[in-house]
């Protein structure tokens, strides 16, 4: 009966065992979810939303063929994906889960885009003929797919996810298999020793046996008897069989996944939802995440350097808009005439110190940074861009480059991935409105302390003021002959040209610019005024009868307190140079 036993547990063990190591081969569940579909539309736009992304837990494997030519993949938020499609005909693809497939709907009208290849929208993107990557995307990011804008997007889709490969029954059964091979084992030991001891000497009752003498085993081998050998089988199953236990029991816990995984004995709390949420609940997505930042940043050093370089008006208009790319378009007919005029300042490529995007899902946006350049760049001074993004096909634009004051002190705003509002122009929260603070300091600059916004604005550390304020024009006009005279005025864009955004004391970064204009007449009739430098040069006027009319553009950037701070304005950086000149009329 123990060798039944014995034989019994073994053979559990061993079918416990196989069981376990089943689960690991001819039962193990497939290691990924593949869907897959083929769009037969002549759509210029594929759109895989977050939904379908996340439909199944892991990282996305994307595979992308079918293109005509080369196939474009790039991938963002989703809003600022579907903004970029807008009206184009595009294919929206989705999961279905009964099928494991994928489905794709045709909407939109539009059978023609742009180029997606570059744009600052983007989180990363994909280019080739066929196109194979693995990205883990959240569920509030999209994935869009164009070929050339004009042909069908690439027809060939799929989607492959990691499915949890996990045996949680290998770890018990290989140790139960394990533990009943070792019983057998014992079993089979018992039963030996058990059965060995039925066979030893027994008296018989009722008469007496004579002695009889025993001949050891060695002896009888002498003498040439044969002598049957000693069984072995049960030594090699004593052997072996706890070689084979140990090793199940190790393979049983190599892995955790090869046994259930319980819960924390610690609670994990869980966030309580209220039924009314404020608004830090909700807050709005920013412009642009830091390393789209900083890849804006560096395109737009990289094309800086080119059109300084090459003087092209034309490339700089691709990074730069409104008064820094007009200052940059009169600097560059400048130095066409004259070598001694210098460069506007480099834009450093990396070193931002301060990244400060606008709060906002919607067009136009923009982002404020602070470059204080790498450490090669030592000699580049800090400069404040305010770039903005038109429209989602856009690419952001520099509207505001100014070299911060040495002394400047920016006050303290959100960090990046929470971004700033960017406050209306007429806002009366602050001490003068964004779209008042260029034409009042204007007012500073032609009368200094008899302006009624002497009070408000900082003269400490003021260089501009020192450059070309009031003392700097009155200096000026002393310095002409009697046959002439000079007449100072100001122009200020539209209120709505300001850009401000709060920071974290209630107040705002502005940035502005204003133009300040010198005429040059003659007092005398026949009298003759001769230009020279940048104003010859860009004039193309060497003398004039009549006048000569320049325009200095001024790019400035102030830190504005709210209303009720007895902080005054305090200007924090500026650019300015000549932008026009021409023969008055």
């Amino acid at each position: 009966m123990r060798f039944v036993l014995a034989i019994i547990s073994f053979v559990i063990g061993v079918v416990l065992v196989g069981l376990g190591v089943g689960q690991r081969t001819v039962f193990a569940p497939p290691s990924s979810t593949v869907a897959s579909t083929t769009t037969t539309g002549d759509a210029p736009v594929t759109v895989i939303p977050g939904r379908t992304l996340v439909a199944n837990a892991g990282h996305q494997h994307v595979r992308v063929s079918g293109a005509s030519g080369t196939a474009f993949a790039a991938y963002g938020r989703t809003a600022d994906v579907m903004a970029w499609v807008g009206k184009a005909r595009h294919n929206t693809i989705r999961y279905d889960a009964e099928t494991t497939s994928l489905r794709d709907r045709v909407s939109g009208t539009q059978r023609h885009v742009p180029s997606p290849k570059g744009s600052d929208l983007w989180y990363g993107e994909y280019e080739g003929h066929t196109l194979d990557f693995t990205v883990d995307l959240p569920a509030d990011t999209a994935l869009v797919i164009v070929s050339n804008g004009s042909d069908p997007a690439p027809a060939h889709l799929s989607v492959t996810w990691p499915r949890d490969t996990a045996t949680p029954l290998v770890g018990p059964l290989m140790t139960a298999g394990g533990f009943f091979v070792a019983l057998g084992i014992a079993l089979y030991i018992w039963a030996i020793i058990h059965q060995r001891r039925l066979r030893g000497p027994r008296r018989r009752s009722g008469g007496t046996r004579p002695p009889r003498a025993r001949v050891s085993r060695r002896r009888a081998v002498a003498a040439g008897a044969q002598v049957p050998p000693r069984p072995r089988r049960g030594r090699r199953m004593v052997a072996v069989a706890p070689v084979v236990a140990l090793t199940t029991l190790a393979l049983a816990g190599c892995s955790s996944e090869y046994w259930p995984q319980g819960t924390s004995g610690t609670p994990t709390p869980t966030p309580t939802v209220t039924a009314t949420a404020g608004p830090a609940a909700a807050a709005e997505p920013t412009a642009a995440t830091l390393p789209q930042i900083r890849r804006i940043v560096a395109r737009v050093a990289a094309v800086a350097a080119q059109a300084d370089s090459s003087r092209n008006a034309t490339t700089a208009a691709e990074r730069f808009t409104g008064p820094a790319l007009d200052l940059r378009k009169a600097n560059y007919t400048i130095r066409g005439s004259d070598t001694d005029v210098d460069a506007p300042p480099t834009i450093p490529s990396s070193g931002i110190s301060v990244a400060l995007p606008q709060q906002t899902d919607t067009w136009p946006r923009s982002v404020f940074v602070v470059l204080t350049g790498s450490q090669q760049q030592k000699d580049v001074a800090p400069q404040a861009l305010t770039l903005v993004q038109a429209s989602p096909r856009a690419q952001y634009k520099v509207e505001y480059d100014v070299s911060l004051e040495a002394d400047a002190k920016l006050p303290s705003v959100a960090p990046v991935t929470t971004g700033a509002a960017q406050l209306s122009p007429d806002v009366k929260l602050l001490t003068v409105p964004p779209g008042q603070v260029a034409s009042a300091y204007a007012d500073i600059l032609a009368n200094d302390t008899a302006s009624e916004y002497a009070d408000v604005f900082s003269s400490e550390g003021d260089e501009l003021r020192q450059k070309i304020g009031k003392s700097y024009k009155d200096q000026k006009a002393k310095s002409l002959s009697s046959t002439a005279k000079i007449a100072y005025s100001s122009e200020v864009p539209s209120a709505d040209s300001s850009i401000a955004l709060a920071t974290n004391g209630a107040g705002a970064l502005v940035s502005t610019s204003l133009d300040e204009i010198e005429k040059v007449t003659p007092t005398q009739s026949g009298a003759t005024l001769n230009t020279e430098g940048a104003v010859k040069a860009l004039s193309k006027v060497g003398s004039s009868t009549k006048g000569i009319s320049a325009t200095y553009g001024v790019q400035v950037l102030f830190s504005v307190p709210p209303v009720g701070s007895k902080a005054k304005i305090e200007l924090l950086g500026f650019t300015q140079g000549l932008i026009a000149a021409s023969e008055v009329q």
